[in-house]
């Protein structure tokens, strides 16, 4: 008996060391249902978490192996103990938390690989891919990107726009030289008037239009795609096991999947009716 009660004893200090609620704490910026779907897409991953939302802050967060911040306002906020932080849902990609353990952000965009091969799914034939890189704020992801598009047999061109002034200048040299086009989500592009004109001017230049969120393929883009908040939540759950099993997972990661929505009448524009229509999550007029 003395023999079994030591065996359960030491499985129980090896589950103690799992995912748990000693182990990773969540801080929401705000109450909204993004935080919360993320929120629940990090349990998903690692089990139960103990969370609060500002200004209130989880009375373990000093013990935490692993700090997880959904929102901008509660990734700069300063934390007490030595453990890394995974900080997600940050529409700002040059926002970068203070912690000297470690810092790891998960990118709203999805994993370069799987944009290049949404691009291709619908447009077998598309050679180059350009992305709207706004003040060079999306360096790191152009580096995978690009090494994605080689791979998938896409030049991907990088052109930095510093304005929306800049913008215009950027956009019509783009005819006869890009295949596609993918904004990412920023909020230079991310509003009614500038998206119009993006979408007006790659409908009339004949170049696929991809955009950081599924529903604008309903209003004008060839095809929207990005990860749900749930899945952000969910690759943030995987960098947390990573840093929990003493791995570095990198200073940015990016979630391998998407919610991917095709608009029929564009695709019908550009002749397109490719294996990529039958890939997609939903398809809208």
């Amino acid at each position: 008996m003395q023999k079994l009660f030591s065996i359960m004893f030491a499985a129980a200090l090896l589950l103690a060391g799992s995912a748990g609620a000693t182990d990773v704490v969540a801080v929401l910026s705000g109450d909204s249902a993004p935080y919360q779907e993320a929120l629940e897409g990090l349990k998903a991953v690692v089990g139960p978490v103990d969370s609060a939302t500002l200004p209130s802050l989880p009375a373990s967060l000093s013990g935490a192996r692993v700090i997880v911040t959904f929102g901008s306002e509660a990734a700069l906020r300063d934390y007490p103990g030595s453990g890394p932080l995974v900080a997600a849902l940050l529409p700002d990609p040059k926002v970068v938390p203070h912690r000297a353990a470690g810092v790891t952000r998960v990118g709203l965009p999805p994993a370069a690989a799987v944009l290049c091969e949404k691009v291709k799914s619908l447009q077998p034939e598309a050679g180059s891919l350009a992305v709207l890189n706004p003040a060079g704020a999306y360096g790191d992801y152009l580096a995978e990107l690009k090494a994605a598009g080689a791979a998938a047999g896409l030049q991907v061109q990088d052109k930095k726009v510093d304005s929306l002034g800049d913008l215009a200048s950027k956009l019509p040299p783009l005819k006869g030289t890009a295949d596609a086009l993918w904004v990412p989500p920023d909020p230079l592009f991310m509003n009614p008037k500038t998206f119009l004109l993006i979408t007006q001017f790659c409908r009339g230049a004949g170049i696929g239009l991809y955009a950081p969120v599924a529903s604008l393929a309903k209003l004008g883009a060839l095809a929207g795609l990005a990860p749900s908040f749930s899945q952000q939540g969910r690759a943030a759950g995987t960098a947390v096991q990573a840093w929990l099993a003493g791995s570095n997972p990198g200073a940015w990661v990016y979630s391998g999947k998407v919610e991917f929505t095709v608009n029929k009448t564009v695709a019908g524009e550009l002749s397109i009716s490719g294996p990529g229509m039958k890939k997609a999550d939903s398809v809208v007029e």
